[in-house]
C-alpha cells in the first residue's frame, strides 16, 4: 500500500512516543473535553522476556480520578476472558515521569488519582498463545508474541479504554521490526525517515472510536500474503506458517472459490468492500496455539489451524471456518441488537438472539455449499444429520432466548455449543416453513436481506421487538415457531419439517466395534495416570450401554486382564475374540469407587440418525426440495 510522509510535527510526535528523539514533544493542541484522541503505542521491536510494552496518552481530563479498563469480554466470544490478567508493571506517570497513585480492582480495572497531572500510562503485557493451559482464552481471540517472527494482535487484548471515553478517537502507533509487515483491514499510514542502520518502522492507524479499534485485528509476519478481488471485494489472505509448509498463493484458489460462492449465495447483500483473512498455523508445541477455529470481525477474521494439516485437510477446514466467519458480515455485524451495538466490555448485557447470530450463520455455511454445487445433496443431508446428533448432547428443552441472555452463567454456558447445532437447525426449519408458505419463492436468505434493509451496521434492533419484525417480513407461522421452539422450551420435531421437502428422517442401528465407531475411539489413555478412561460426551454402542458404562469411567480390567496406557491397543484385538452370549466382567473405577459390571456379549450397534430423500416423495415435496437446495 502507498506510504506517505506526514508533517514534521506529526513525525516528531510519533518518535517522541518511542523515545527516538531527545527533548522533542508533541505540540499541545487545545481540544474540548471528551473529544481529544487517545494515543496508544505498542512496541513490537523491543520485546523483553516474551512481553511487549504498551503506552497510552490522553489529554484534557477534567476529573480527579479516572479508571482504565481492559475488556473482560468482547463480542463474539460469549465467555469471560479477563484480558487484564496478562498485564504487569502498570504505571500512571506525570510529565516528569513521576508515578501517580493507582488502585487495581479485579483483573481488568485500574483507578488513577490526581488525573490533572496524568501524562501517560504504561504497562507490559504477555501474549496468550504460549500459556494456553493456564487460561480459557480461545486462540483466535488471543495474542501471540514471537520476537522478530510473528505477532497476532487482537487489539482489545492490548489496548483499553477510560471511563466515559469509549467514543473518543484513537491513534495507534506500532513500532515493529522492518522485516515484518502488517496484515489488516485497517487503513494504514506508515511514517518514514532516512535514518541509517535503523531496523524498525512505525505504523500509524486511526480509529473513530474504541469499538472500531478492537474490531480490526493486525498480524505482523514475513511476506506470505496475497491480495485478490472477488465480486468487487478486495480480499487479503495473510499466512504465518513457521515451517513454511503452506503458502498464501497455494491456499488462495480455495479461498477465492469459497468467497465467490458465498457472494453468489448472498446476492445483492453487500456489507464490505474489503476483507482480510489472517491465518496463523500452529506448530502444536506446548508453547503454541492449541485452540483451532476463528473469530469474526466486520471486515476480517483471525483463523488458527494446525500447520501439520495436509493441503486437502487445510482446504476442508478453511471451507468450514472461513465460510462461517465471512457470513458473520451479515449477522451480527450488520444485523444486531442494541446490546451488541453498545457493547459493554466489562459488565455486558447479552442479547437474546444468539440463534440468529450463530445459528443462522452456521446454517448459511452449510446451505451455500449445496446451493453453489460445492457438495452433493447426500453430503448436505449427512451434515444436517450430524447437527441433529450433536444437538442431542445438550438440553433440548432449554429456551434459546433464555440461554442467550444468560450465556455467561451456568447451566446456560454449558449449552453454548448448541448454538452451532440446534441453532443451525432452527434456521433450517424456518427456511422450510417459508419455502412452503411461498411455494418455494421466499426463504431465509430473503428474510435476512429484508432484515438488512430494515436495520444495518449503525441501526440496531431492540431484542424484544425482533420476532415481531421477523413476522412482519415473513409469515405468522414463523413467529409461532420461534415462540414455541426458541422462546419456549418445546423440542423441535425435525421429522415433521423435513417431511415437507420429501426427506425421510429416522433412526437406524449401525454396526460398531466394541471400542471404536467411525474411526472414533470410545476410550483414551491418560498420560499422567497411565489409565484407560471411557470418553465422555459421545454415543456408546448397545453393548457398552447394556453393560452400564458411562463417560469418565476408568477401565481397570476385563475378565481379570488389566488394561493401562501401555497395552490399550490390546482392547481392540482382544474384543475381536469375544463370542456372542459369553459372560463378560468389567472392573471399573467411578468417582474413586471400584465397581464390577457383568453382562453377556452382544453384537455392538449404535443408533444413528438417517436423512435421505424419500423415493415416494410427492411432486409438491420435490418442488420444495428443489427450491430449498437448488437441486
Amino acid at each position: 500500500m502507498q506510504k506517505t510522509i506526514k508533517t514534521i510535527t506529526s513525525l516528531l510526535y510519533v518518535f517522541a512516543i518511542f523515545n527516538l528523539t531527545a527533548g522533542c514533544k508533541a505540540a499541545q493542541l487545545t481540544a474540548k473535553v471528551n473529544t481529544s484522541p487517545i494515543s496508544a503505542s505498542i512496541d513490537l521491536f523491543n520485546v523483553i522476556d516474551d512481553k511487549i510494552k504498551v503506552e497510552i496518552k490522553v489529554k484534557n481530563l477534567d476529573t480527579d480520578t479516572i479508571s482504565y479498563y481492559l475488556p473482560k469480554i468482547v463480542p463474539g466470544t460469549y465467555q469471560n476472558n479477563n484480558y487484564g490478567k496478562h498485564v504487569e508493571n502498570f504505571k500512571a506517570l506525570d510529565q516528569q515521569g513521576n508515578p501517580l497513585y493507582v488502585q487495581k480492582f479485579g483483573h481488568n480495572r485500574w483507578k488513577i488519582n490526581n488525573v490533572s497531572q496524568l501524562d501517560k500510562i504504561t504497562y507490559w503485557i504477555h501474549d496468550t498463545f504460549d500459556s494456553e493451559g493456564t487460561h480459557s482464552i480461545f486462540s483466535p481471540t488471543g495474542t501471540n508474541i514471537l520476537k522478530n517472527k510473528n505477532f497476532v494482535l487482537n487489539l482489545y487484548a492490548l489496548v483499553g479504554y477510560f471511563t466515559g471515553r469509549k467514543e473518543n478517537k484513537y491513534n495507534l502507533f506500532i513500532k515493529h521490526p522492518k522485516n515484518l509487515e502488517a496484515s489488516t483491514s485497517a487503513v494504514e499510514t506508515v511514517f518514514e525517515e532516512s535514518i541509517e542502520n535503523i531496523n524498525y518502522d512505525v505504523d500509524f492507524f486511526k480509529y473513530k472510536r474504541y469499538a472500531d479499534l478492537v474490531d480490526l485485528p493486525i498480524m505482523y509476519s514475513d511476506s506470505n500474503r496475497i491480495i485478490f478481488t472477488v465480486n468487487g471485494i478486495e480480499i487479503l489472505l495473510s499466512v504465518y506458517s513457521p515451517n513454511k509448509a503452506h503458502k498464501a498463493s497455494k491456499i488462495m484458489p480455495q479461498i477465492e472459490r469459497i468467497i465467490r460462492a458465498q457472494k453468489s449465495f448472498l446476492g445483492d447483500i453487500n456489507t464490505t468492500k474489503k476483507y482480510s483473512i489472517l491465518l496463523y498455523l500452529s506448530t502444536l508445541k506446548s508453547d503454541d496455539a492449541q485452540g483451532f477455529g476463528a473469530l469474526e470481525h466486520n471486515t476480517s477474521t483471525v483463523v488458527v489451524l494446525p500447520e501439520s494439516l495436509s493441503r486437502e485437510k487445510l482446504n476442508e477446514a478453511l471451507t468450514d471456518v472461513v465460510s462461517h466467519e465471512f457470513f458473520h458480515i451479515v449477522t451480527p455485524l450488520t444485523i444486531h441488537s442494541e446490546e451488541i451495538h453498545n457493547f459493554d466490555y466489562n459488565t455486558p448485557k447479552m442479547s437474546e438472539h444468539i440463534w440468529l447470530y450463530e445459528g443462522t450463520t452456521e446454517y448459511f455455511s452449510l446451505l451455500f455449499q449445496i446451493t453453489q454445487g460445492l457438495i452433493t445433496k447426500e453430503e448436505f443431508f449427512e451434515r444436517l444429520q450430524d447437527k441433529i446428533e450433536a444437538s442431542k448432547k445438550f438440553d433440548d428443552s432449554m429456551s434459546f432466548t433464555t440461554m442467550s441472555k444468560n450465556i455467561l452463567e451456568e447451566p446456560y454456558r454449558a449449552n453454548y455449543r448448541n448454538v452451532y447445532e440446534k441453532g443451525a437447525l432452527i434456521s433450517m426449519c424456518l427456511d422450510i416453513i417459508m419455502r412452503e408458505k411461498s411455494s418455494g419463492k421466499y426463504g431465509i436468505v430473503d428474510l435476512i436481506k429484508n432484515l438488512s434493509s430494515e436495520f444495518g451496521i449503525n441501526i440496531p434492533f431492540k431484542d424484544k421487538t425482533l420476532l415481531k419484525t421477523i413476522e412482519e417480513l415473513s409469515y405468522p407461522e414463523i413467529n409461532d415457531f420461534l415462540e414455541k421452539h426458541v422462546v419456549g422450551n418445546t423440542p423441535i420435531d425435525y421429522e415433521f419439517y423435513l417431511n415437507k421437502v420429501g426427506v425421510t428422517y429416522g433412526i437406524k442401528n449401525i454396526q460398531s466395534s466394541y471400542f471404536i465407531f467411525e474411526q472414533q475411539p470410545l476410550v483414551k489413555g491418560l498420560e499422567a495416570s497411565k489409565e484407560v478412561v471411557f470418553v465422555s460426551g459421545i454415543a456408546y454402542n448397545s453393548f457398552l450401554k447394556n453393560l452400564g458404562v458411562i463417560g469418565g469411567d476408568v477401565l481397570l480390567n476385563i475378565n481379570e486382564k488389566e488394561y493401562n496406557l501401555k497395552n490399550i491397543y490390546d482392547l481392540f484385538g482382544d474384543s475381536n475374540q469375544w463370542k456372542i452370549g459369553d459372560e463378560i466382567v468389567f472392573k471399573i473405577k467411578r468417582d474413586n469407587e471400584i465397581i464390577t459390571l457383568v453382562s453377556n456379549v452382544i453384537e455392538p450397534t449404535i443408533e444413528k440418525t438417517i436423512l435421505e430423500q424419500n423415493p415416494k416423495a410427492s411432486l409438491q415435496q420435490l418442488n420444495l426440495l428443489k427450491n430449498w437446495v437448488n437441486d
